[in-house]
C-alpha cells in the first residue's frame, strides 16, 4: 500500500478520511510477521496515537489467503455463480461470500465519497426490476434510480411481495404454509419508492427534478407524502406506459437498459436461473458491486476508436478525478 494514500483510522481525529500528502501526521512503528503476507509495516499518528498497518486499507485484511480482488470483482459482474468462483479460485462458498461482501461494502462506500457534493442536474428515470430470492415464491423488486442521460445508477432500494398471478390449487397450499406469520408491510413497493425518492433530498440543482416512471398505482402517493419534506425538491413527475416500445426513444430507456444488463450480467436475475441469491444480502451484495462498476468502469461510449478514448458514465456529473482515483484503488485492492 502507499503511504501517501493513508489516513487515520481513528474516526474522532482530526487527520480521519480526509487525504494529507504534505503532512507527516505518521511514523513508522516496526513490523510484524504474518505467515499469508510476510512482514507487515504498522504505523502510529502523531495526534491520536492510533496505529495501523498496511493491512488496515487493504481487502485482504485478516483474511488468511492473499487474494486478488480485481480478477475476483471480473467474475462477480461476468455471470459466474458464488459455487463456480469458489471452484475457479480454490475457496470455499463461505470464503467467496466474505470477500464479496468486502467488496459490495466498498462498493458502496466508493458510491458515497464520490457524489459528496455532487449536485444532480439532469432527468431521471426510476423503475422497479423484478426478481425473487430463495424461490418464486418469493418476489422481489430491485427499485432504481437512473440518470436518463448519463444512464448513471443513483441508488437502489428493495421491496417485497407474495407471490402473484394464476396459481394451482397446490401452490396455493404451499402459499398458505410459507407466507404463515410473515409480514410484507414494511417493506411494499410504496414504501421503499418513497425511501429511493428520499435520495433525492438536498440532491438537485436549484430544488426541481424531472423523474420519469411508468404508471405503477404507489409512485404519486410516495411523492405526495414527501413533497412536503425539507430539501425535497419540486419534482415534475412524467409517467409512460410500461408497454410502449422499449427503444432508445422511451424516456424509460435508462432503466430499461439496466434492467437488461441485470439478466445480461447477474447469474441471479437470469431467466428461469438456477442460481437464484439463497438470500437478499447474498442478491444485493451484487448489485452494489454492479452498481460500481457500472458507474466508474464501464464505458458509456467509445469518442475515439483507433486511441481507445472512452466515455464513462460518471463524466458529465463533475465528480473529482483525482478523489475518485484514491478510493477506486481502496475498492479493488
Amino acid at each position: 500500500m502507499n503511504p501517501h494514500y493513508f489516513f487515520c483510522p481513528n474516526r474522532h481525529c482530526e487527520y480521519s478520511r480526509r487525504l494529507h500528502y504534505d503532512i507527516p501526521w505518521y511514523t513508522k512503528e516496526g513490523t510484524h510477521m504474518t505467515k499469508a503476507f510476510g512482514p507487515v509495516q504498522r504505523y502510529r499518528g502523531k495526534h491520536c496515537g492510533k496505529t495501523f498497518s498496511d493491512q488496515t486499507f487493504s481487502l485482504n485484511y485478516y483474511l488468511k489467503r492473499k487474494t486478488d480482488f480485481n480478477q475476483l470483482l471480473d467474475q462477480f459482474i461476468s455471470s459466474n455463480s458464488d459455487c463456480f468462483i469458489a471452484r475457479q479460485n480454490h475457496l470455499s462458498f463461505e470464503s467467496v461470500r466474505i470477500r464479496r461482501d468486502r467488496l459490495a461494502r466498498n462498493a458502496l462506500f466508493l458510491q458515497t465519497v464520490a457524489l459528496e457534493g455532487v449536485k444532480i442536474a439532469e432527468p431521471l428515470a426510476a423503475d422497479g426490476f423484478e426478481s425473487y430470492t430463495v424461490s418464486t415464491y418469493y418476489p422481489v423488486n430491485i427499485n432504481i434510480l437512473m440518470g436518463a442521460n448519463s444512464r448513471f445508477l443513483y441508488y437502489f432500494t428493495e421491496s417485497h411481495s407474495r407471490r402473484k398471478g394464476a396459481v394451482s390449487e397446490r401452490q396455493k397450499r404451499r402459499m398458505g404454509y410459507e407466507y404463515r406469520g410473515k409480514d410484507f408491510s414494511r417493506c411494499t413497493t410504496a414504501r421503499q419508492f418513497e425511501t429511493l425518492m428520499a435520495y433525492l433530498i438536498g440532491r438537485c440543482v436549484e430544488g426541481t427534478a424531472v423523474l420519469h416512471t411508468d404508471e405503477h398505482p404507489a409512485y404519486r402517493p410516495a411523492l405526495r407524502r414527501l413533497s412536503g419534506q425539507a430539501g425535497f425538491p419540486s419534482v415534475v413527475h412524467l409517467r409512460t406506459s410500461s408497454r410502449k416500445p422499449r427503444d432508445g426513444k422511451n424516456p424509460l430507456a435508462s432503466v430499461n437498459y439496466m434492467d437488461m444488463l441485470f439478466r445480461k450480467d447477474l447469474p441471479n436475475h437470469r431467466r428461469r436461473t438456477i442460481c437464484h441469491a439463497r438470500n437478499d444480502r447474498n442478491m444485493l451484495a451484487r448489485v452494489a458491486l454492479y452498481m460500481a462498476t457500472h458507474n466508474f468502469f464501464k464505458p458509456r461510449s467509445i469518442t475515439d476508436k483507433a486511441a481507445q478514448i472512452t466515455e464513462r458514465h460518471y463524466f458529465d456529473l463533475g465528480i473529482s478525478q483525482q478523489k475518485l482515483m484514491f478510493w477506486k484503488m481502496l475498492f479493488t485492492s
